[in-house]
């Protein structure tokens, strides 16, 4: 697939069983893991940016094939030889060398659990990957006794056929018994230090429980010792992280996240800051609460943007970079699963609010996940459409 990529609408019909079976638990929280195979959710063409946000003219861009028959491909990186690297949730990695031919990776992930949205998760490239070959993953397991979401990082062999692991960065990340709001999102920072965003479980007390890695961000050295301060917890009360973002030339870090049925978020983190989202209502999970509760949390951050009603089911982040990209160079793009569309954003000059937007590639993909910034400026996106339907592919500036 190649070629200037033009708005097409996509109209699908979702069986009434997969309704009445998923419906209930809102626009962010269903993921294609819950979902009989060959059934795609419909995508929900034409509801903007957000509320409130100006849409305008975006980029032309050119799309291509990466890597195709893959199954639910949650993350993908590329390391600094140029060999492209994903995991899909089920546990398999695959890796696309440079020059080279793809090839299945041998990985062990004992008591790997595919439930939902919990598996194979965010994967990242250690900064120090040219001496070291380490890569750092997040999945969910259950073995010796022990169940959680956890990173752990693993070495890549000179030919690509095997990741051995090394340690592991954190364990005790909160694994809920339905699977569903496990985050986790890696993001490595130019000091080497890693970004962590986990989700709630669907458990009342998590995001707020200053001892509990549920709803948090995480900020840790590559051994697990914390990065900022003496938690390796850096913000609370989110309720599911999918995305993190370092902003060149600022160094601000950005996460995003799942509302319930509105309200998916992008914030700009702050060490020690809680984002307002309490679903504790009389001991019970609630989620018909603000995802930003200044009622019960005064000091909650605002987020910088908020889909408000509906949701977008917003997913991962990443800053455009390049000249390449004329005007929106810088631009913070957002790929989203529900809606099935790529957004750009422009942020203001203190990166606190959005000055208007672009919406790219609407219905042409299916869900999209993960993206990935290349040398020169593309970005690799992953789908998540399920049943072997899914795509690594690149966006490039026409």
């Amino acid at each position: 697939m190649a070629g200037v990529i033009a708005a097409a609408a996509l109209t699908l019909t979702l069986p009434a069983t997969a309704v009445a079976q998923f419906g209930s638990l809102g626009g962010g929280s269903v993921d294609t893991g819950s979902v009989p195979p060959g059934v795609l959710f419909p995508p929900a063409v034409g509801v903007g940016a957000g509320e409130g946000v100006e849409v305008v003219a975006g980029p032309a861009v050119r799309a291509t094939t990466v890597m195709d028959r893959l199954n639910v491909p949650w993350d993908v990186v590329r390391t600094p030889d140029g060999t492209i690297l994903t995991g899909e949730r089920g546990g398999r990695v695959v890796a696309q060398p440079a020059g080279g031919q793809r090839r299945d990776v041998a990985i062990d992930l004992p008591g790997l659990v595919r439930q939902s949205e919990s598996g194979l998760m965010g994967m990242a490239v250690d900064a120090g990957f040219a001496q070291n070959r380490e890569i750092h993953v997040c999945y969910s397991q259950n073995a010796g006794g022990t169940r959680d979401n956890r990173v752990t990082t693993f070495r890549a062999a000179d030919n690509w056929s095997a990741l051995t692991r090394v340690r592991d960065v954190v364990t005790g990340i909160p694994l809920g018994a339905q699977g569903i709001h496990s985050g986790c999102r890696l993001q490595v920072a130019a000091d080497g230090s890693i970004y962590i965003g986990t989700g709630d479980t669907f458990n009342a007390t998590g995001p707020q429980d200053p001892a509990s890695f549920a709803g948090k961000i995480l900020h840790v050295n590559p051994d697990g010792t914390p990065a900022t301060g003496t938690s390796p917890i850096l913000t609370l009360g989110h309720r599911n992280v999918q995305g993190l973002a370092v902003q060149p030339g600022t160094g601000r870090v950005y996460s995003a996240e799942h509302g319930p049925d509105v309200d998916d978020e992008v914030n700009l983190l702050a060490p020690g800051a809680n984002y307002g989202w309490d679903p504790n209502v009389n001991g019970q999970y609630n989620q018909n609460v603000p995802m930003t509760d200044t009622t019960r949390h005064p000091d909650a951050v605002g987020a910088v943007w908020s889909s408000g009603s509906p949701t977008l089911a917003s997913a991962d982040i990443e800053f455009l970079r390049g000249s390449a990209w004329g005007e929106w160079e810088g631009a913070l793009a957002m790929a989203n699963l529900k809606t099935q569309k790529l957004v750009l954003l422009r942020l203001s000059e203190d990166g606190r609010s959005v000055r208007d937007a672009a919406v790219l590639l609407e219905g042409d993909f299916g869900r999209l996940r993960s993206l990935t910034p290349e040398p020169g400026g593309s970005l690799l996106v992953t789908t998540s459409n399920a049943d072997n339907r899914d795509l690594v592919f690149r966006v490039s500036p026409a």
